[in-house]
């Protein structure tokens, strides 16, 4: 039995070691085709009683693509990811979609008000907002993706592409940064808090679903519905 235990310990090693001698490969998916990072869901919250959403979003790509040796661009620029973003009132109406091209180690942001101040139904959300991000490969043009095959050195994002499975990336990142009243002390007290981004499976429904309304809002040619797009550093920090 002794003895067992030890192969048992020594295989286990082994198979640890063969995973993470991969550096940039895709990881494994929690279910098939899935990657466990690639669809990330928060929340902005309005203030007590209705009103505009507040807060920002950072992001950050973790690199998990493969990033340029010599810093960005050097050679040649690679790893980059696309960040998808849909906006959806708290009626289930998808409110705004975009995208960000998000380079390995780099922190971009969006404010509440790039996610909320062009409704594709010019109805501004009044009982906050649920984010959703989709971190998608980056493609040669805008009516192709990129693929987990390669190459990851592509540059051009759309929020509104059919995506399938193979499109998705790894290595996103994101925290929610919002404002939340007591409307019980005297006078009222607001408070900041930090969430990040929690993972979700990504049904083949909710995917069709979000990319499709964004097809949609896109389709319009009015250019209501587009969110703008994210903004260089993180921000929501309060002085101390």
């Amino acid at each position: 039995m002794h003895l067992r235990s030890i192969v048992f310990v020594f295989a286990v090693v082994a198979l640890a070691t063969a995973a993470f001698a991969q550096p940039g490969a895709i990881p494994a998916p929690v279910n098939p085709g899935v990657l466990i990072d690639a669809f990330q869901v928060n929340y902005l919250p309005s203030p007590v009683g209705g009103g505009t959403p507040g807060g920002y979003v950072d992001i950050t790509n973790a690199g998990q693509l493969g990033a340029p040796p010599f810093g960005p661009g050097t050679p040649v620029q690679t790893g980059d990811i696309c960040v998808n973003v849909y906006t959806f009132a708290a009626d289930e109406q998808e409110s705004e979609c975009c995208s960000c091209l998000v380079t390995p180690n780099a922190l971009v942001h969006l404010q509440a008000s790039d996610l909320v101040g062009n409704p594709g139904n010019g109805v501004s959300p009044t009982l906050g907002v649920v984010v959703k991000l989709l971190a998608t490969i980056p493609g040669a043009s805008t009516t192709v993706p990129g693929t987990n095959a390669g190459p990851f050195t592509n540059t051009v994002c759309n929020a509104a592409n059919a995506f399938t499975t193979a499109n998705l990336a790894p290595g996103m990142r994101a925290w929610a940064t919002k404002f939340h009243t007591n409307p019980t002390t005297s006078p009222a007290s607001t408070s900041l808090t930090e969430t990040a981004f929690l993972p979700a499976n990504l049904s083949a429904g909710e995917l069709t679903m979000i990319t499709g309304l964004c097809q949609f809002l896109n389709g319009n040619q009015s250019g209501a519905g587009i969110c703008k797009s994210c903004s260089l550093g993180g921000i929501g920090a309060g002085k101390l």
